[in-house]
């Protein structure tokens, strides 16, 4: 785990801990991380610096390895002293002008630096799948409100990337889709490189293809879990197929017994990958 940033925010170093992360870099671990630098006068290190902690944490060996990077560069407050362009429009916003556009600076850097680290990743020899996405929306703009805007508000950019040497080793599909639920990143990206699976994965690759992303934001009063299609339209869980029900009461069968149930499926192979 990669976070330029102290690692003591949302108690991220015990929780990290306890989910069996082996390392946690950050700017005041033991083994801190090497790449701080700032850019355009932004307040936290950039997503270059960010990148390069990342780039410096990839083994050259074949034993697999699980990233995760926590950018910080475009968190508030935005102080980005560049200006590539500028907002000449009114524009629907709780904030002046100097801050949105400030904020976009921080996204141009981010562009930017984003498709250095792309292409970075695409000169390794071993197979390397990356997921990008977005925490949150900034406060800035009007539509950031969950009464009036609630999917808009909660919905960030994401993309599913292979380096070449992945393709090559892997192959490839297509698993891109409007909307995605984060839980099911890991499946997108067992599918996109052709990985055999446990049962556990193998039931969410099923629920990623048979079922309406989850719209985990929110539950309605009796905990039932609310949908989206692919056109952004929301769908209550009364009304999907008796085989999309059926497939969404068994994950909720297994997320109870691995949470607070007597933990039976532990017992089994159900989390042991098919050979």
């Amino acid at each position: 785990m990669v976070h330029p940033y102290v690692g003591s925010f949302y108690n991220r170093r015990a929780v990290y801990k306890n989910m069996g992360i082996n390392y946690f870099y950050t700017t005041d671990s033991d083994t801190p991380v090497k790449y701080t630098a700032s850019v355009g006068g932004g307040n936290h290190a950039s997503d270059t610096s960010a990148y390069k902690n990342v780039l410096s944490k990839i083994s050259s060996g074949n034993d697999s390895q699980f990233i995760q990077l926590l950018t910080m560069q475009n968190h508030t407050p935005w102080t980005f002293s560049g200006r590539d362009y500028n907002v000449i429009e009114p524009t629907d916003s709780n904030a002046d002008l100097d801050t949105i556009e400030s904020y976009l600076q921080g996204l141009h850097y981010t562009d930017n630096a984003t498709q250095a680290f792309l292409d970075k990743l695409n000169k390794l020899k071993r197979p390397v799948t990356l997921v990008w996405y977005g925490d949150h929306w900034p406060g800035i703009f009007s539509f950031v409100n969950t009464s009036t805007d609630a999917l808009s508000a909660h919905s960030t950019p994401y993309f599913i990337w292979q380096n070449d040497a992945a393709k090559k080793a892997n192959g490839t599909v297509d698993v891109s889709e409007s909307y995605a639920d984060p839980s099911d990143f890991t499946a997108m990206v067992l599918k996109m490189n052709n990985m055999k699976v446990d049962p556990y994965w193998a039931l969410k690759t099923e629920l990623l293809e048979k079922v309406p992303t989850i719209n985990n934001y929110k539950r309605d009063e009796n905990g039932k879990l609310p949908f989206i299609d692919k056109n952004g339209k929301n769908i209550d869980e009364k009304s999907l197929t008796a085989e999309q029900q059926k497939l969404v009461k068994d994950f909720k069968l297994v997320q109870y017994d691995i949470t607070t149930g007597k933990n039976y499926l532990l017992k089994t192979k159900f989390f042991q990958k098919v050979k």
